[in-house]
């Protein structure tokens, strides 16, 4: 089966934005990177890295040297890389359970005992991540306990795409992935957004290793070419590209949601999410015991759960698995709706 599907009027769109560039000599820190900042995310400033990797780093980093900050809150229920992204800033973790009320991410009653401590409240960041496209209604919670607190927050967006909610918040800053899985794919890369137009800044400097004003101590390159940039930009900002990206995997996932309806099949209901974009459908109930009833949600193979193990390597607590919800899925010869 085919994963990744672009429509054809991007795949077009996309190729003239190459040609127009190379034509023009702009592969290096050209338009996207420098000039459109702003056109990515409504009301927010934005800058293409290299991965979501990159742009959870990079925004660390800057809590790290602006703020002192040397503490990374996150949950339980994410991706190693959230453990491991920290440590290369010499900064600690601790880990704040997920659970399956919280849409499998962190606990909003975990994170408000954390702050109890004033050390944490002093020295943290908190990375929150979005799990398989759906926004548990406790962010609101999350967010607005970290502004109590005056701790910053971070939200991993890998799975966060067109979650306008996360966008509305003002001082929560977005790390996107678009690494080939994703929902928006740009076989890789990643973009930093941000309303603080001083951490923009900051950032801009960091990721061309300060060359020009010489008023930072640290700087890496970790930014996206101008070509990746483009492709990052024509996907973030096309409204063309939504049908396929989000509509037409939400309408899969409705097909799967009617199947465990009528199968009385135990899994994440999309509808008590506070928003949804169709990255994941979860089921609960074991998957042999599913695939005996011969439905749709075990027609195809199985995509990789969100996620096998926590993030310190151990089996999950939140035992799941995912059928797919690909685009190509979504045609007259699929039997996706069967139940």
């Amino acid at each position: 089966m085919q994963i990744v599907t672009f429509p054809a009027a991007l795949i077009e769109a996309y190729t003239a934005d190459v040609k127009r560039l190379m034509e023009n000599g702009q592969m290096a820190e050209g338009s996207y990177f420098r000039e459109q900042g702003h056109t990515y995310v409504p009301s927010k400033l934005s800058i293409p890295v290299a991965s979501g990797g990159a742009a959870i780093f990079s925004l660390l980093a800057y809590h790290k040297h602006v703020s002192g900050r040397r503490l990374a809150l996150i949950q339980s229920n994410t991706m190693r890389a959230l453990y491991t992204v920290p440590t290369l800033l010499d900064m600690k973790t601790q880990v704040i359970g997920s659970t399956y009320g919280d849409f499998m991410s962190m606990s909003a009653s975990a994170l408000e005992q954390a702050f109890e401590s004033q050390e944490v409240r002093d020295t943290a960041v908190v990375v929150y991540s979005v799990i398989g496209g759906f926004l548990s209604p406790s962010f609101a919670r999350i967010a607005q306990a970290c502004r109590r607190a005056g701790v910053p927050l971070i939200v991993d967006g890998a799975h966060a795409h067109y979650l306008d909610a996360i966008v509305a918040e003002p001082d929560v800053d977005i790390a996107y992935s678009f690494y080939a899985t994703k929902i928006l794919p740009a076989g890789e890369g990643g973009l930093i957004t941000t309303a603080d137009r001083a951490r923009h800044d900051w950032l801009r400097r960091f990721l061309m290793y300060d060359r020009f004003s010489n008023e930072l101590e640290v700087g890496i390159n970790l930014r996206a070419s101008e070509l990746g940039s483009a492709l990052i930009h024509r996907l973030m900002t096309d409204p063309a590209v939504v049908q396929h990206f989000k509509t037409d995997r939400v309408q899969i996932a409705e097909g799967y949601r009617a199947v465990c309806e009528k199968h009385g099949i135990r899994y994440l209901d999309q509808k008590g999410a506070a928003d949804y974009n169709g990255y994941k459908f979860v089921v609960l109930d074991p998957f042999e015991k599913v695939a005996k009833l011969g439905t749709s949600l075990t027609e195809h193979a199985r995509t990789s759960a969100v996620f096998d193990t926590d993030v310190l390597g151990k089996p999950t607590a939140l035992p799941h698995w995912c059928p797919p919800t690909y685009a190509s899925l979504l045609s007259p010869a699929s039997h996706v709706a069967r139940t």
